[in-house]
């Protein structure tokens, strides 16, 4: 509709300011209103305008000036949308033409150019909210508006007005575009000072939270308050703390604040496996050690999710907080190993979080883990052997301690280590993805088809291993041949296949170090052999 009145009004201005023959001095104006719009590419600034539309209309008699504007906006310089430049040329042609229109009912040149100016400041109120893009009115406009219309007023006046007057519009655009430079250099520097008071504040909260939660009488106490504390600093709504019980393997929701007691138990009663959050925390996510995910990235399950916006109340810039908006903020102990994660949503200001948000989230998780470490309650889940964050199987420092004190009791075992089968050339040819995939299927079949009373662990970035306690060699070997056989069953976009070596204690040495090398020699031979086979000593 808006298209429509914009047109409608343009027409019937067109029509009062029949274009004639243009004049050399009309070509000489055309090219300052482009070079005066090109320098302004970024905004339609009326002021820089009025600089050309003066002094053309007092050598013109008002015949072009409304069409040298609007063909400046229209061809200027830089990449601008054709829609946009339309709506800007349209709404530079009907605002600079009205205002010849009114002031052309007066004969007096000091009211006609003053009038011209303020008319076509004022004018770009409502013509501004036609066009959708409203520019707003500030004193110093006008007054610079004003100043200029009453030189305009007495170069009319003058016959012949001379090159060293006619300069001074020239010379006032250099003024008020140097006036611009230096406001936005302000503006910079008062938001830097905003910023800094802003972080100063949520620093000062953040002392406070860590002399505070410690006086607290319960756990639940301080996580709750320590919950609120992130609601105040990082601006979101609702916030909820959880932590990764690798035991049960299921998210434990441990405390909110902003959700309504009733959303928290549908959120606690029906906790996410914790394989669940870590397909959250892909690299691509990456900000500092967080994540965020935005809206449509990964489809998020209803049951372990709560969307507390709706579409609608989204807002349209481009750093708008989407409904689906996720970021993480995990919780490590100093070995590194994920033991929990914060979530927020719905933030105040409605944008996405910045670094320095992240950053102050980041090291409230670590003022949470010092509290969870000293906690009766929840001390037994945090504090655990590390595991790999992608398979969830132990890591290889974790497998080697494991090893030592096996050997150590002085029982049969055995240590098996599995290599993926040219995952190298699967990477190359499918991409890393597909390799990451078939690491978890292998993962997944190792811990399906082992004991309880084994160990499976991620030895490297492509080998596996696992002590399985209290088998002979021959057992050894039974249980690895399930596991190869188990392997080949995956499916995916190529055959999966593992080679495998086994050391046997005390067969092959009373120390983890020897039953190793063992097994690793027989890997290389079983890899070297064909793949996809078994090999022992």
């Amino acid at each position: 509709m808006h298209w429509v009145l914009l047109v409608s009004l343009a027409t019937v201005l067109n029509l009062l300011f029949k274009p004639v023959q243009p004049t050399p001095l009309d070509i000489v104006f055309l090219l300052y209103s482009l070079l005066v719009a090109s320098l302004l590419v970024d905004r339609v600034d009326l002021i820089s305008l009025l600089l050309v539309a003066l002094p053309h209309a007092l050598y013109s008699q008002h015949s072009l000036t409304a069409f040298v504007i609007a063909f400046g906006v229209l061809a200027r310089i830089g990449k601008i949308g054709v829609k946009r430049r339309l709506s800007q040329a349209l709404f530079c042609f009907i605002t600079i033409g009205y205002s010849l229109f009114i002031t052309s009912v007066f004969t007096d040149s000091y009211l006609r150019f003053i009038s011209f100016a303020l008319l076509t400041l004022f004018l770009q109120i409502p013509i501004g909210y036609l066009s959708k893009e409203p520019l707003k009115l500030k004193f110093d406009q006008l007054i610079f508006a004003g100043f200029f219309g009453l030189i305009t007023a007495l170069l009319a006046t003058l016959k012949y007005p001379s090159a060293l007057t006619l300069s001074l519009y020239p010379l006032g655009q250099l003024l008020y575009l140097k006036g611009l430079s230096i406001e936005k250099r302000l503006r910079t520097c008062e938001s830097q000072h905003k910023r800094f008071e802003q972080f100063r504040k949520k620093l000062a909260l953040l002392t406070e939270l860590t002399s505070s939660v410690s006086q607290k009488s319960t756990i639940q106490q301080s996580l709750s308050e320590t919950a609120e504390t992130i609601s105040e600093i990082s601006g979101y709504r609702y916030v909820l703390i959880n932590l990764l019980n690798k035991e049960s393997g299921k998210v434990v929701r441990i405390a909110h604040y902003g959700i309504s007691q009733q959303e928290f138990e549908r959120l606690r009663s029906n906790p996410p496996p914790v394989e669940y959050i870590y397909k959250f925390m892909q690299e691509r996510f990456r900000v500092s050690n967080s994540f965020f995910v935005p809206d449509g990235a990964l489809e998020l399950p209803a049951e372990y999710t709560a969307t507390f916006l709706d579409a609608k109340s989204a807002f349209e810039e481009p750093d708008a907080w989407k409904p689906n908006d996720m970021l993480i903020v995990p919780i490590y102990s100093p070995s590194q190993d994920l033991v929990g994660y914060i979530s927020v949503d719905a933030p105040v200001h409605g944008k996405r979080p910045t670094l320095e948000d992240i950053q102050i989230i980041e090291l409230i998780a670590n003022q949470i883990y010092k509290l969870l470490e000293r906690s009766e309650i929840y001390q037994s889940i945090v504090i655990r052997q590390p595991y790999d964050q992608h398979t969830l199987l132990l890591t290889h420092s974790a497998f080697l301690g494991e090893l030592e004190n096996q050997c150590q009791k002085g029982e049969p075992f055995a240590v098996v280590i599995l290599d993926i089968d040219n995952l190298s050339k699967i990477n190359s040819q499918y991409g890393h993805e597909t390799g990451d995939r078939i690491i978890e299927k292998i993962a997944d079949a190792l811990k399906a088809r082992t004991r309880k009373s084994d160990l499976a662990a991620r030895y490297g970035g492509e080998e596996f291993a696992l002590l399985l306690r209290n088998v002979s060699k021959s057992k050894a070997i039974e249980i690895t041949d399930r596991i190869l056989d188990e392997i080949r069953k995956i499916q995916d976009v190529v055959n999966v296949t593992c080679s495998a070596g086994i050391g046997v204690f005390p067969d092959h040495g009373t120390d983890y170090d020897s039953i190793l090398k063992q097994a690793l020699k027989a890997l290389e031979i079983a890899k070297k052999s064909g793949k996809d086979r078994l090999m022992v000593f």
